[in-house]
């Protein structure tokens, strides 16, 4: 099995955009009508975080998670309180596992959620915005619960039934690729780190932008042989318009930041992010972080990036967006 590593700059789950209602031809603009305060805080943690994977404007063939209408209607039913509603999506954002799914479907679809270390608070906000509001429903949707589900009879209801009663897919020899994507990763870094770091001392932070627009993937790509797999770097704020970070992978920016940021509550610890892909592929994604040294071409300009530098970065990427971090940050 192939392995393709990324190291991602910034990266979820539950992420999404505002969207059209059932029956409505076109997305309509934010209606002004007065929403219940308690509802704004999950209001915005939903629109601007998991409308980024779960986005009700996405064409059904182009999801990469499901609508967070589809998620409510897995996670309650007409007898569900509100309290148990919160409780059920609490337990699956702190630690989505397997054994927890209650989307198979998706499951299958879409691989397993990211973890995000969201406080109770900030879970607590989510779970009463999608239990309490009007979410936006795609246009596709009603028609694809008629046909899976079959509204409650026929042959959807059939295969609704059989969905429900398969098992839960077990990834094979996870904790293998965890492990050999931390050991392949961790090469990476530092085989880019050290050619780096000989360029800035040899020639200086200006002379060394060149060194990596002309050298970094050929590092990057031979530690990728000696290991059997593809390494690439992708960022939401990419430097280089080839490693533009995807949708999906930017969502996946966000779940690492929000790890980065809470790092003292997870002791320290970062989850990577593990997918199963078609043709016998594993994609495995960690987060590259700032620190002093790469604040000098990635900081914040004329305070970390000196002006000499930024004629250079300006001459040779000139769509670049990779400035403005601080350190610790998640870049890559």
């Amino acid at each position: 099995m192939r392995i393709l590593i990324f190291l991602i700059s910034g990266l979820l789950l539950f992420s999404c955009k505002q969207g059209t209602k059932e029956n409505q031809g076109e997305i309509p603009a934010p209606l002004e009508t007065a929403m219940d305060p308690s509802l704004l805080a999950g209001k915005e943690i939903v629109e601007n975080e998991c409308y980024i994977c779960h986005n009700p404007e996405a064409s059904e063939a182009s999801l990469i998670a499901p609508p967070m209408v589809a998620v409510r209607s897995h996670y309650s039913n007409e007898n569900t309180t509100q309290q148990e509603f919160t409780e059920n999506i609490l337990n699956w954002l702190n630690d989505p596992q397997p054994d927890k799914v209650k989307m198979r479907g998706a499951f299958r679809k879409f691989g397993i959620m990211p973890y995000q270390p969201y406080s109770e608070e900030e879970i607590s906000h989510i779970a009463n915005y999608l239990f309490m509001a009007d979410l936006p429903q795609p246009e596709w949707y009603a028609e694809h619960r008629r046909q899976r589900h079959g509204m409650g009879m026929g042959e959807g209801r059939r295969m609704q039934e059989s969905e429900e009663a398969e098992e839960v897919p077990y990834f094979p020899r996870a904790s293998y690729y965890r492990e050999r994507g931390r050991e392949i990763t961790a090469m990476a870094q530092g085989v880019l780190g050290k050619n780096l770091m000989g360029a800035i001392q040899q020639k200086g932070t200006e002379d060394a932008i060149s060194f990596c627009k002309v050298r970094a993937t050929g590092l990057t790509d031979s530690v990728g042989i000696m290991n059997n797999v593809i390494v690439r770097r992708v960022s939401d704020k990419a430097r280089n318009p080839d490693n533009r970070a995807s949708t999906e992978e930017k969502g996946y920016i966000i779940a690492f930041s929000r790890q980065v940021e809470n790092q003292l509550e997870n002791q320290g610890q970062i989850w990577p992010i593990l997918k199963e892909m078609p043709d016998n592929e594993v994609y495995y994604y960690s987060p590259i972080t700032t620190n002093s040294l790469c604040l000098q071409c990635h900081g914040k300009p004329e305070k970390d990036i000196q002006q000499p530098v930024l004629r250079t970065l300006r001459t040779l990427y000139p769509q670049d967006q990779a400035t403005g971090y601080q350190e610790g940050q998640v870049r890559g």
